[in-house]
């Protein structure tokens, strides 16, 4: 089997492209079109368009691009608002609605389930980093910091209640 080569016809290709620069030749700088060139120029417009009146340059057909950008932004009856210009909203009092309250300080916990929570969480990273940066670590300082977690994480067991409520479905707002 062999492949074939798609057949050119030389002439025909001539004559399309020498047909396509004649027709861009003949066009205006400014003129597009959008259908093939076959139009030279835009059919002059003798009703004027809605919003326009007869005689007034509008933002029609017949003025350059510049001019029919400088009509259609003169005269504008308001004048443009952007993203930022916006009238603050006047505060009532007391309009009503829900305030939450303040919320508590950070700092403001019972001090011993602070430390367990940093015992609990610090521990495990503690030997991450040691395996990745202190190889040789000793075996005294490995096992303390095993002890450390796992005494903080008893604790915060420990410190869970020990029932529940039937009627509770551990949701609170």
């Amino acid at each position: 089997m062999s492949d074939r080569e798609p057949e050119h016809n030389e002439s025909t290709d001539e004559e399309v492209w020498l047909d396509l620069v004649a027709r861009l030749e003949h066009m205006d700088a400014g003129e597009t079109s959008r259908d093939g060139g076959d139009r030279e120029s835009p059919a002059p417009q003798e009703d004027p368009g809605p919003g326009q009146q007869a005689g007034v340059p509008g933002p029609g057909p017949a003025g350059s691009p510049a001019e029919r950008t400088r009509a259609i932004f003169e005269n504008q009856p308001l004048p443009m608002t952007g993203p930022r210009d916006y009238a603050a909203p006047e505060e009532d009092e007391d309009d009503g609605g829900f305030t939450p309250p303040e919320p508590p300080p950070l700092g403001s916990g019972e001090p011993l389930v602070v430390l367990a929570w940093i015992g609990a969480l610090g521990g495990p990273l503690m030997l991450l980093l040691f395996a990745m940066l202190w190889r040789g670590a000793p075996l005294a300082v490995v096992l303390g910091t095993i002890a450390v977690f796992a005494g903080s994480a008893a604790y915060l067991l420990f410190r869970l209640p020990s029932h529940r409520d039937e009627n509770d479905d551990g949701a609170e707002v």
